[in-house]
This record gives structure tokens, C-alpha cells and sequence, in this order.
């Protein structure tokens, strides 16, 4: 094998875990916490000697990487990052056109073509599909390496197979916590607070709903955990809530705002923030609601906070709410149309939007026109 930074552990017979390997794979059985998917990665990449394993995401016609363990710089992938699916051993392990294990994919005709076996320089490969308990596939973990492992058996994909399954059902358990906070953040009063709102500025539940939407699209794309979508979610839902502390004749004003009042306007994040933090089940989401205003190059407010400073929630919100403004009629200005929007968007990036987030919504955008 190759010597790389973090490469591959000190190799020993697959599929024939250590003692202490099997010890691990009972405690990740039995105690399932946050960190369950990287110490799953860990004890893969270790038992099967390889150089990376990652857990994948199928979203639409890409793969993302929702993590990574080991050297995944060498493989050109980052966390968060994604390819086409289309052109994955992934796509093709899941559609029953490849098996799990490829001991020499350079000398496979199946896969030794294939642009990400030259590109990411992949040697050998180990994937097994993650299904929920329905039968979706969420997407794959797996493990790799640069250089060919002749050694690898189908042993290995049964051992594999048992930590996908812990990997699935972690996923799935998160997916689950998400909705039921979903439920949560509705039951919680934030139905009340929206109403209250819409009741005084009808465009502003519309345009919440409108960037829910958005955000949670981004979110995904992004390859952000669904417990982490749903925060998104939330925050987007409620982030102009601080607008019910706002005068009706600024708030309704039917041209734009003097320097006055625009100071008054700007205090909703806020006030946002302060009803937020006072309602049972939503206090965490409030130091997102009160960033959604901050600009990546800190010339945003209530408090110019910069870069990662700013809440990656406020950041998706941010983008998401600019665009659905900018395409939308109001009183004083018609709206801008989609391409110039975007074009905005693009022009932006770096100064009052984070790149990270405007590349995803440019990227949803382009797979989903509509």
C-alpha cells in the first residue's frame, strides 16, 4: 500500500477482526451516540487495511459525502462535497450491476473505465448499500484505497454489511428526531407567532414558506445531517418573526424606507431572537435567527459577525431569503427576474453571502428549474 498522510492502519487478515475490533462493534450496537459514524468509518477503514471510508448521500443525481475518515484529500473529495452519482461505483453496487467488493478496479472492465477510477486514482473498493427500514436507500458506506488489495474477499462485505446496517439505522434514527422536532417547533407556538404576523404583512408568511423551501434544499445539498435540515428548516420558517415588534406603518409602508425607519427595521433579527429564545422548544434556534442578517464580510447586522462566525443556518437563510425577495413584486419595485437573481447571487459571493451556500443554491437551482 501506498505511504500517505493517514493512510492506510497496519494491515491484518480481513474479515477476521481483533478481538478488540469485535468489543467495538458491540459498543457501537449497543450505544449509539453522536460520533457513531465516524468510530463505524474507523473500525472499517482499520479491519479492511484500506486508505478512506466515507458514508454517501444520494441526492437526485449526486453522491454527497456526508463524512469522511481517513485521507480523502488524496482521493480529491472534501466533507460536504459531492460527484455525479451516475458515474459512482456506489450507483452501480446499489444497482445490482457491481458487487461490494472490487479487489483491482484499474483491471475491472466494469469500473476500470470510469472517469472517477482515473480521476480519484482508486485501486480498490469496498460499498455497501445504507437501506432504512422502509427499503430506501439512503445512500453507501464505503471504503477505499489507491493501490489494488487482491486480498479482499467476500468475507469482507459481510462484515461490511453489519456496520451499514448500524450506520442505516443511526441515519434513520436522526431522521426520525428531526421530524419529531419538526413537530415540535410547530406545536410550540410558532404556528401562533406566524399567524400573528401574517395578520399584519401578508407577504411575510408567504415568503417564509417560500424560504423553507429554498433553505431546505440547499440544506440537503450541502449534505448537511438531517437533524441539521431541520434546524435549517425551523430557522428559515421563523427567521422574520422579529417583524411582529415592527410598526404596522413601516411594516406595510408602500414605497421604501427612509434611513429611519430602515434602523427600525433592522432591529427585527433582534427582536427575533429575544421571542425566540422566551418560547419552550425553540430557544436554540435563536442566535440563528438573530445572524440572519450578518454578511460574510461583516458588514452585516446586529452584530457584524464574519465568515464562520455567522451560524451556517443564518447563512443558508440569508441567501435563500435575498433571492425569494428579489423575485417577488412588491409595492415599491417589480421583481427581478431568475437570472438576473442569481446573477446577484453570483456577483455577492464573498462579501454578503457565503460562497459555500451561494454554490449550493446555484447548484439546486441548475438541477431543479422549476
Amino acid at each position: 500500500m501506498r505511504d500517505r498522510k493517514n493512510g492506510p492502519c497496519p494491515a491484518h487478515e480481513p474479515g477476521t477482526p481483533e478481538a478488540g475490533r469485535l468489543e467495538e462493534l458491540a459498543d457501537l450496537a449497543s450505544d449509539r451516540t453522536p460520533d457513531t459514524l465516524s468510530r463505524t468509518m474507523a473500525l472499517a477503514r482499520e479491519t479492511l487495511g484500506m486508505e478512506v471510508a466515507f458514508v454517501s448521500e444520494f441526492a437526485g443525481d449526486r453522491m454527497l459525502f456526508r463524512a469522511l475518515e481517513g485521507d480523502a484529500e488524496s482521493f480529491g473529495w472534501r466533507e460536504g462535497g459531492g460527484v455525479p452519482l451516475e458515474g459512482t461505483f456506489c450507483k452501480r453496487v446499489v444497482d445490482g450491476a457491481l458487487p461490494s467488493v472490487v479487489p483491482d478496479a484499474r483491471n475491472d472492465g466494469r469500473v476500470g473505465g470510469l472517469a472517477v477510477t482515473r480521476e480519484a486514482d482508486i485501486g480498490s473498493y469496498v460499498g455497501l448499500p445504507l437501506r432504512f427500514s422502509d427499503g430506501r436507500v439512503y445512500g453507501t458506506l464505503c471504503c477505499l484505497s489507491h493501490s489494488p488489495e487482491v486480498r479482499l474477499r467476500e468475507r469482507d462485505a459481510r462484515f461490511m454489511e453489519l456496520l451499514a446496517r448500524l450506520v442505516a439505522e443511526q441515519i434513520e434514527r436522526e431522521e426520525m428526531e428531526a421530524e419529531r422536532r419538526r413537530l415540535e417547533v410547530r406545536a410550540a407556538g410558532a404556528g401562533a407567532l406566524l399567524a400573528a404576523l401574517g395578520a399584519r404583512d401578508g407577504y411575510t408568511g408567504a415568503h417564509s414558506e417560500a424560504v423553507v423551501g429554498y433553505a431546505v434544499g440547499v440544506a440537503r445539498r450541502m449534505g448537511l445531517p438531517e437533524r441539521e435540515v431541520a434546524e435549517v428548516e425551523q430557522v428559515a420558517l421563523l427567521h422574520d418573526v422579529g417583524k411582529v415588534g415592527v410598526a404596522d406603518a413601516i411594516l406595510n409602508k408602500p414605497g421604501p424606507l427612509d434611513d429611519a425607519e430602515r434602523e427600525v427595521m433592522r432591529m427585527h433579527p433582534a427582536i427575533g431572537e429575544g421571542i425566540v429564545a422566551a418560547t419552550k422548544g425553540l430557544a436554540h434556534l435563536a442566535t440563528a435567527i438573530r445572524a440572519e442578517h450578518e454578511r460574510w464580510d461583516g458588514k452585516g447586522y446586529p452584530d457584524g459577525l464574519s465568515g464562520e462566525e455567522i451560524p451556517l443556518a443564518g447563512r443558508i437563510v440569508l441567501v435563500c431569503d435575498a433571492f425569494h425577495a428579489m423575485t417577488s413584486d412588491r409595492p415599491y419595485r417589480e421583481a427581478m427576474g431568475v437570472e438576473a437573481a442569481l446573477g446577484e447571487l453570483r456577483k455577492h459571493a464573498g462579501a454578503q453571502f457565503c460562497p459555500r451556500t451561494v454554490e449550493a443554491f446555484l447548484g439546486m437551482v441548475e438541477q431543479d428549474p422549476a
